[in-house]
């Protein structure tokens, strides 16, 4: 009798497939409750005094933990700490520091064993604190709805300080903000940005965020009437003296337009009765068209 693959397979597969899915729960279970060793990351807190910066980034400090792999896995989402203070009364630009099994801070819920720290002495170099103020430019991009204009962007403060060896300040001319596209807005925006410190080593800053104000309007129309005909050489008037100019921007500006904003003009005409094509000139910003978008010339007489 053959034997057939196929329907070995595919008979009872539900319970096959469910069968499959507890062992698979029950190796992870077994795996989580195995011993297990491994180097974790320690997170080095150095306070230094008032008037005192780290001149260099501290080395990578790890520790070899002995545990269960999922009392492992906690350190990782929450590393362990030494925290190191340089005394007031050091002068000296370099300060050797000891580290020791007792000096590591563990998670309180972390159930592990320490049994060794790398490396066990550090050097540590200081350097006299230095303070300079740098302007921040903002790489937040905004893209305004259909309809909607962006007018600008404040970033504040517009300067922040940067603190460390004077060395490393001096080369820092510039801070940014972290990269943020904003899409679709449709109002102004008010919102706190992290400044981007990668590569900064020990420079610390002021402040690690400002605040940027993204200026959104709609954009509209009004129609502004009596606005005056201006016909160049002096001796010629229009019929009509008058017209309708339509004005199209944020309506932000449009609410304080009036009729001396706008200059309707005209080229001087050659002989009377002539039709001349106007022209409008708006404000910067904002466009405009004018109707009766010509006018008969008129002499003025003397």
């Amino acid at each position: 009798m053959r034997f057939d693959i196929r329907q070995a397979v595919v008979t009872n597969w539900p319970i096959k497939l469910t069968a499959l899915a507890l062992a698979t729960v029950l190796w992870a279970a077994l795996s989580a409750e195995q011993p297990a060793t491994h180097l974790i990351p320690v997170r080095l807190d150095v306070q230094t005094p008032a008037d005192r910066v780290l001149a260099k980034e501290i080395p990578q400090v790890q520790v070899l933990v002995g545990g269960a792999a999922r009392e492992l896995l906690k350190l990782y989402a929450d590393p362990p700490v030494i925290r190191k203070t340089v005394p007031d009364s050091v002068t000296e630009s370099t300060l050797t520091i000891d580290l020791s099994l007792e000096d590591v801070i563990l998670p309180p819920n972390a159930d592990v064993t320490l049994q060794r720290i790398t490396p066990r002495r550090l050097v540590v170099i200081l350097d006299d604190l230095h303070r300079r103020s740098v302007p921040i430019v903002s790489r937040v991009n905004i893209e305004p709805a259909s309809g909607f204009v962006f007018l600008g962007l404040r970033v504040l403060p517009e300067s922040v300080s940067v603190i460390g060896p004077e060395a490393q300040v001096d080369r820092i001319g510039t801070v940014y903000t972290v990269a943020l596209d904003l899409e679709d807005v449709r109002s102004t925006v008010r919102r706190a940005v992290a400044i981007d410190t990668t590569a900064f080593g020990v420079v610390r800053l002021s402040q690690p965020e400002v605040e940027i104000e993204a200026r959104i309007d709609r954009i509209t129309q009004r129609t502004i009437g009596g606005v005056p005909v201006v016909i160049g050489g002096g001796v010629w008037g229009s019929e009509p003296a008058t017209v309708q100019v339509a004005v199209r921007g944020p309506a932000s500006r449009l609410a304080t337009l009036n009729r001396d904003s706008l200059l309707v003009t005209a080229t001087a005409a050659t002989v009377e009765g002539e039709m001349l094509a106007l022209s409008v000139r708006p404000p910067t910003g904002l466009t405009a068209t004018v109707s009766p978008d010509s006018v008969k010339a008129q002499r003025i007489i003397q």
